[in-house]
């Protein structure tokens, strides 16, 4: 590598019209760009978890530019890739008022925890949703609170299995 090679590092969310490029940043080495770019999408991963999220690094003068990766994230999603597509969305109203709506990750959860409190009496630990959905501790916390947020589910901080599905069965989808 010569000491002109630059690299390009940016993070790119899926929004309802399509992916764009959220941040970019130039770094003088591959490292400290992937370091900056795998901070800075799990950064914004956190602060809004129902979002898609992806990060590239390329290098500058180079073929390949991020303005290319963007093209080919939008190419597979017209495609129906589902690494790729949008989140789907479901959105229930009475009259003209929104009454509740989530993507198919949050329908899972409260399926889930629907599908538990029936079969258990009681709703899940956090801990029994991390192991069923395989992700860490934080991502389920967050998961709960932008479901209350949402004002899908209620539960009582500090307060172990208090959470309850506002829902009513017709309204959830099927646990997968």
């Amino acid at each position: 590598m010569t000491e002109q090679e630059q690299f390009e590092a940016g993070v790119f969310g899926l929004m309802p019209q399509g992916w764009v490029l959220l941040k970019r940043r130039i770094f003088p080495n591959q490292d400290s760009a992937g370091i900056w770019m795998q901070h800075s999408a799990n950064s914004r991963a956190a602060k809004n978890p129902s979002q898609k999220i992806r990060g590239s690094v390329v290098q500058l003068d180079s073929w390949l530019t991020l303005e290319g990766v963007l093209d080919d994230y939008e190419t597979k999603r017209k495609a129906g890739d589902p690494e790729f597509s949008e989140a789907v969305t479901r959105i229930f109203k009475v009259g003209n008022k929104i009454t509740a709506s989530y993507t198919a990750r949050q329908g899972q959860y409260l399926a889930f925890i629907h599908h538990y409190m029936k079969l258990r009496g009681q709703p899940p630990s956090e801990a029994e949703m991390q192991q069923r959905f395989k992700v860490s501790p934080p991502a389920v916390h967050n998961m709960i609170l932008m479901l209350e947020k949402k004002g899908l589910i209620t539960h009582t901080p500090g307060m172990s299995r208090s959470i309850c599905v506002l829902l009513p069965r017709e309204q959830l989808p099927e646990l997968e």
